[in-house]
């Protein structure tokens, strides 16, 4: 999740992906590079990202790295002291994934842990994805 601190790493992903199976992608329609929303019942809008088509998904799976996408961060400048801060772009750039996580159906705007280590429960999240058209 801190790739994105990275600058060396960054210049080799610039951008995160959606990745999902090659059998998915084509029931959907979707190549390398095409735009897609991924929407979860914690989002109903979604968040969109670009398909990246690979064998190392399992069919029905999707993979997105929580190391982009970034909304703060340092993504964008502020006026501090009436002066523009520094900021890193690239830090925003890619698709987050973060409110697509499955909220606690108990406490609502959190998102669901797991047990063992108490982190988020990114693997829990069912999802659409749609193509973006335009």
């Amino acid at each position: 999740g801190r790739t994105d601190s990275l600058p060396s790493l960054t210049v080799l992903e610039p951008e995160n992906f959606v990745e999902m199976n090659s059998a998915d992608a084509r029931g959907l329609g979707l190549w390398n590079g095409d735009l897609v929303q991924v929407v979860s019942p914690s989002d109903g809008i979604g968040q969109k990202g670009r398909v990246q088509v690979s064998e190392r998904i399992r069919p029905g799976v999707i993979a997105m790295s929580h190391s982009r996408g970034r909304w703060e961060n340092n993504s964008k400048a502020y006026k501090v002291d009436g002066s523009m801060g520094a900021s890193a772009p690239l830090r925003g750039k890619g698709v987050t994934m973060n409110p697509l996580a499955r909220l606690d159906p108990v406490l609502g705007n959190v998102s669901l842990q797991e047990p063992i280590g108490g982190s988020v429960s990114f693997s829990d999240t069912k999802v659409r994805v749609e193509k973006v058209i335009g």
